[in-house]
């Protein structure tokens, strides 16, 4: 994911104090969970409807965070593990590291996670987002292992060094007083499963995007749906995170009839989910 939402499910594992809502993105109502990865201080009185909310909290002012958290609203910071973008302030100082373009998301690119540097980054800026209010980690781009797998020419020792270092990434991040929200990686996550089940109970909610709708069209919000494979395969993810996370489908469209299929499947599993009709969650 990009600039996306996402979250979660489940009955043990709880984010925090949350009801087991499942709303919309347009619900008027309090709600469990909202994501506003492009949103920023002015956007705090709609925000603030939600219980648990993902943000770019370098977009909000000390101001704006305290007033959310006066109000109620737990919040989660993004952080991307597996992309460098251009507008991150260490960019120029890491930019080394990438080595290939990130489709559909001009502004970054995907970064070998295994360099130590970047590792102890992500640890540092890990506890600078909780010293600005943060109560929890949302890793975006574990999928840099499928891109190592699948898309990107390089040997075996390189794959396996993305590997071992968004284990290590994990393991680390575990270790800190936050929750962490894991956004895809299915790849990841299923060889973790197969060879360290355990290390899964470190992953307190687990965010699946596009489960039954697709994104044709980024810059003019153009949706779809999801080919029946990729949900079924999106499907045996879930349930492999079932016991260990909660699980949050977030889904693009407008469709009404997808929608009623969306919160159907979703209420009969107990899960929740977040319905956007824009691709930039602002």
């Amino acid at each position: 994911m990009k600039k996306l939402p996402i979250l979660i499910f489940s009955s043990l594992l709880l984010l925090g104090a949350c009801s087991k809502n499942t709303n919309k993105e347009n619900n008027t109502q309090s709600s469990s969970y909202g994501v506003f990865l492009g949103a920023d201080s002015k956007s705090i009185d709609r925000i603030s409807q939600y219980k648990n909310v993902v943000i770019d909290i370098d977009e909000f002012d000390e101001a704006s965070i305290s007033s959310l958290k006066d109000r109620g609203s737990n919040i989660y910071s993004y952080l991307s593990i597996g992309s460098l973008e251009k507008y991150r302030p260490y960019y120029e100082e890491y930019k080394y590291l990438t080595f290939l373009d990130y489709e559909n998301w001009p502004d970054e690119r995907w970064i070998d996670v295994s360099n130590s540097s970047w590792q102890e980054l992500l640890l540092s800026e890990a506890d600078r987002l909780k010293g600005l209010g943060s109560e929890g980690i949302f890793m975006d781009n574990f999928d840099v292992y499928y891109i190592v797998l699948e898309e990107y020419e390089c040997d075996a020792s390189f794959k396996e060094g993305i590997y071992q270092g968004l284990y290590h990434i994990l393991d680390e991040l575990s270790k800190k007083d936050l929750k962490l929200i894991i956004n895809s990686g299915t790849d990841f996550l299923e060889r973790l499963n197969e060879e360290k089940p355990s290390m899964l109970n470190k992953i307190s909610c687990y965010c699946q995007e596009c489960v039954f709708s697709s994104i044709e069209d980024y810059e003019h919000d153009v949706f779809g749906k999801q080919d029946k494979d990729t949900t079924d395969y999106y499907k045996s993810i879930i349930k492999i995170m079932r016991p260990y996370a909660n699980i949050l489908l977030l889904e693009y469209t407008v469709d009404e009839s997808l929608i009623q299929k969306i919160e159907a499947y979703s209420k009969t599993n107990g899960f929740y989910y977040y319905i956007s009709s824009s691709v930039n969650l602002s």
